[in-house]
């Protein structure tokens, strides 16, 4: 009850809102890291043309083991189609066990690489200086690595998800989103000095993993702060800042082509974030919430006073008992806590006994998984989709995407959640099969049907977000809502198989692969019911009548005004 109160109360929701400022700011510079972390490998990792040459003579010129090579000369090569980005053919694989320098820049642009089938390869550096497949050579028998740059960021959000949480709910939002910066920084510092490709892995997945347990807890901080009326715009600012974001990337990438500085200059907000972790406050409810009344009483007065709130008699009286709340409240509330951590297979083995529950246990694991991968591979597939220029790509992707944002929202208010969702699903899924139908002459046109399925798509997996909260019940949304973005997760690290590994020889399989993505995910909707201006289930017997009646009985909308 005493929670409900500071739930409905305008005035304590508005004394509320010093510190979310503060906290809003973080989320906001939070999001802004995200695309170079959750679409970088489409700039970062990008193919490069290149061109392989045999070794005709190799020997060691002084102790130290640096050997100079003599290859096919510059005259025998053709001046047309000169970086072909094919392997020897097997009468001109190369020994090169003997070979022990595995970089070494012998001419202008050549280097040698240790693989047989390309023992000596220059790069086109006419658009990118520096990427992770010239700084590794992932080509030809090394292209089977290339992949695993994003797979093993995606490993890392699954760690995350799986994990944010529980500790979330343990200990705090501001102390895991102060732990998340340090582990943050670290990652991405390391990520970009390593000379390692396997040190760099495994610092993507530490950096996927603190992106999770920070941005999770910051948004769910600033739900529980933000009053009402001002969520839906504290939820829309994120995302502007995310794909505004994803347009500099491609812009700042252009004037600045090597990895390892874009990957450093991209997360340089990191360092204006260290200052906003020190300074947000705690969730008042969390503190409520966990026996900490009096803090949270302590930061909600403090709101009061800094915004010019004058208190009522009432809501001064309801603090005061708020503050003096025995402590024994917190012991009964951690042992619930636990309880509630221990029966969550329970609560999964009571929801498949249910038919309306089983349905959305179901359908929405495979429905996130889609959307993960739809939203994600139009964006990571910059250098297959309708474009010779990933920067632009990228960039106008962003703005599609900002675009998307601003307009589904007023959309999304008139439509019901399936007919936005389905619908955006669907015609962006038909839109990328039409694009093979276009000639390459037409190149417009194919930019013209990739940009607007995208924007379809990304204001549909913005209205996700909203339609996953709503279809399950309070005793099991904070998990459910988790458990879905890890198993999304999955779906994330298998786009890099289709946009690296089997493009090389099927050219349509990314426009293929997606379009049936769409369509697929946009049918699967109509099993789950509609949620839009209806009231949220509290528990599953409330999940099992709207499976029902597609609505909550009138007893029950009473009972859950909010």
């Amino acid at each position: 009850n005493k929670i409900a109160a500071i739930k409905v109360n305008p005035v304590l929701w508005t004394a509320s809102m010093t510190g979310n400022t503060n906290n809003l700011q973080l989320v906001g510079t939070g999001y802004s890291l995200c695309p170079v972390q959750q679409l970088g490998s489409a700039l970062l990792c990008a193919p490069v043309p290149f061109r392989c040459s045999t070794l005709e003579e190799i020997h060691v010129v002084n102790s130290t083991n640096i050997s100079s090579f003599l290859y096919v000369s510059q005259e025998q090569r053709v001046e047309s189609n000169y970086f072909t980005s094919k392997c020897l053919a097997e009468d001109y694989l190369v020994n090169t066990e003997n070979v022990s320098v595995a970089k070494i820049e012998i001419g202008a642009k050549e280097y040698i690489t240790n693989l047989p089938s390309c023992p000596v390869v220059e790069y086109d550096t006419s658009d990118f200086q520096s990427t992770v497949i010239t700084e590794w050579h992932l080509i030809c028998e090394r292209s089977t690595l290339r992949p695993l740059f994003q797979m093993i960021y995606a490993i890392g959000v699954i760690i995350g998800c799986a994990i944010c949480g529980q500790l979330s709910d343990w200990l705090g939002r501001k102390r895991i989103i102060q732990m998340a910066l340090l582990l943050l920084i670290t990652g991405v510092v390391a990520a970009s000095l390593v000379p390692w490709y396997t040190v760099m892995l495994c610092m993507r997945a530490l950096t996927g993993m603190s992106t999770i347990l920070l941005i999770f807890p910051s948004y769910t901080l600033v739900s529980e702060i933000s009053p009402p009326n001002l969520r839906t715009s504290s939820s829309i600012l994120p995302g502007i800042a995310y794909f505004v974001a994803m347009s500099l990337f491609g812009g700042v990438a252009y004037l600045f082509p090597v990895w390892r500085h874009l990957l450093l200059m991209f997360n340089s907000p990191l360092l204006l974030m260290i200052p906003m972790g020190l300074v947000i406050t705690e969730s008042p409810r969390w503190l409520i919430q966990n026996g900490r009344e009096d803090e949270g009483v302590n930061i909600l007065r403090q709101a009061a006073s800094q915004n010019g709130v004058v208190l009522s008699a009432s809501t001064s009286l309801l603090l005061e008992k708020l503050s003096k709340t025995s402590k024994d409240n917190k012991e009964a509330r951690e042992k619930n806590f636990s309880e509630g951590n221990q029966n969550t297979l329970q609560m999964l083995k009571a929801g498949f006994s249910a038919p309306g529950m089983r349905t959305i246990l179901l359908v929405m694991p495979v429905l996130w998984i889609l959307k993960r991968a739809l939203y994600v591979g139009i964006a990571l597939n910059a250098n297959n989709f309708a474009s010779s220029n990933p920067f632009q790509y990228i960039t106008i992707s962003g703005a599609m995407g900002l675009v998307a944002l601003i307009v589904s929202t007023p959309i999304s208010l008139k439509l019901t959640r399936k007919a936005f969702t389905g619908g955006g699903l669907a015609l962006g899924g038909i839109l990328l099969l039409l694009e093979l139908a276009v000639p390459s002459v037409y190149w417009w046109i194919k930019w013209v049907l990739v940009m607007v399925s995208f924007c379809l798509v990304a204001g549909a997996f913005q209205i996700n977000y909203i339609y996953g909260n709503e279809l399950f019940p309070t005793v099991f949304r904070a998990r459910g809502f988790s458990l879905m973005n890890c198993i999304a997760s999955a779906g994330e690290m298998g786009i890099p198989l289709v946009t690296d590994l089997i493009v090389q020889y099927y050219w349509w399989a990314p426009s293929v692969t997606f379009g049936c993505m769409g369509i697929l995910a946009s049918l699967l909707l109509l099993f789950l019911p509609e949620t839009k201006d209806r009231p949220m289930p509290e528990t599953l017997q409330d999940v099992e009548e709207r499976y029902k009646n597609n609505s909550l009985p009138a007893l029950q909308k009473d009972l859950h005004p909010c």
